[in-house]
């Protein structure tokens, strides 16, 4: 990602801000820049002394401050301030040391706060933008920019994948830096010396996440396949227990049932996002899929959802046959029905 790239680029010309603010979700990405980080400092001193971590819930900003002015043996310190909350309402902090010190920063020190979020309207904000370097990390977003994204991460690692292929490996480890990092570096070790990266590499070390499984079970609901779905259902139970199976469905008819409503006032796909509290991958996978169920078939799934919810919880029945009662009737069959398709697929011992 760029934010990583901008960082190697501050170490190589061996010129760190005295200040920086990192923000965002994505903790992998920011640790990974870190690492990057923290190798300027290792270079001077491969002890690491120059080098410290503080919380922000632990020490006041004036010790913060103190810290940032305390010299070093070595030429260079860096102070690492985690879990930053200065940002959120009703903080209680008494920030003047910061803004006192932002106006005349230590030359030696790099004081580096990390935050979830930020607010661009504080003062604090301002201060820290005008004295240093502000980098915001953010997984990738689009498709497209998960599918570069990858093709980086392979190229650092020596190795390649054909797009069509790439998009596979994404739709199978699911939308998270971190694992899908993890995967590629087991898929490295997989293939040893080859340089490509094959489909029949990623189906045999690569794991599909339990969202891919989810749509897929969704996807056999809305072409009424009630065998399909009960072979979904089953692949699913192998990962997860049945309640939180049945929580990711509650979640995903509800996604559903928002795009419908969205898209019946006349609203589109760029709006899903915000509106439903979700990624822009996410939403384009969500609103694709919602063409396919009507607002009544998602009426009627989620108040079976919720009956199966009760049933599970007061010990109605065994937990896989009653999901698998539950898709069937998703799929437009009767109770009656369910052993007769139940058959048809390997039953888990749960």
């Amino acid at each position: 990602m760029r934010e990583i790239e901008r960082i190697k680029e501050s170490v190589a010309k061996g010129k760190i801000p005295a200040i920086y603010l990192w923000y965002g979700e994505d903790r992998f990405l920011i640790q990974e820049g870190l690492k990057v980080l923290k190798s300027f400092y290792f270079m001077t001193d491969p002890s690491g002394s120059g080098i410290e971590q503080v919380s922000a819930k632990e020490l006041s900003p004036a010790a913060i401050v103190e810290r940032a002015n305390t010299m070093s043996f070595f030429a260079n310190r860096l102070v690492i301030v985690e879990d930053v909350t200065y940002f959120k309402d009703g903080q209680t902090a008494d920030l003047e040391p910061f803004l006192d010190y932002l106006t005349n920063p230590n030359p030696a020190t790099c004081l580096l706060f990390i935050a979830e979020s930020v607010h661009r309207g504080r003062k604090l904000y301002k201060a820290l933008d005008k004295a240093g370097e502000i980098i915001e990390f953010c997984a990738p977003k689009r498709p497209q920019d998960w599918l570069v994204w990858v093709q980086s991460e392979l190229k650092v690692r020596g190795k390649s994948m054909d797009t069509q292929v790439a998009s596979k490996f994404i739709e199978w480890t699911g939308h998270h830096t971190g694992v899908i990092s993890q995967e590629l570096d087991k898929l490295v070790i997989f293939v040893e010396q080859r340089q490509k990266i094959t489909s029949d590499d990623v189906e045999a070390i690569t794991p599909r996440s339990i969202e891919t499984s989810i749509f897929d079970l969704l996807d056999a609901v809305a072409s009424r396949s009630s065998i399909k779905a009960l072979q979904a259902l089953h692949e699913v139970l192998r990962k997860e227990p049945a309640l939180k199976v049945l929580a990711l469905l509650v979640r995903q008819v509800r996604l559903l049932l928002g795009c419908n409503a969205l898209r019946n006032r006349g609203g589109n796909a760029a709006e899903a996002p915000s509106i439903l509290g979700i990624s822009p991958y996410e939403a384009q996978k969500v609103w694709q899929q919602s063409v396919k169920l009507s607002t009544e078939q998602l009426a009627k799934a989620l108040s079976e959802c919720l009956k199966t919810d009760l049933a599970l919880k007061t010990g109605g029945g065994d937990p896989g046959l009653l999901l698998e009662i539950m898709l069937i009737k998703f799929c437009g069959g009767s109770e009656r029905h369910v052993l007769g398709h139940a058959s048809a697929v390997p039953k888990l011992g749960l």
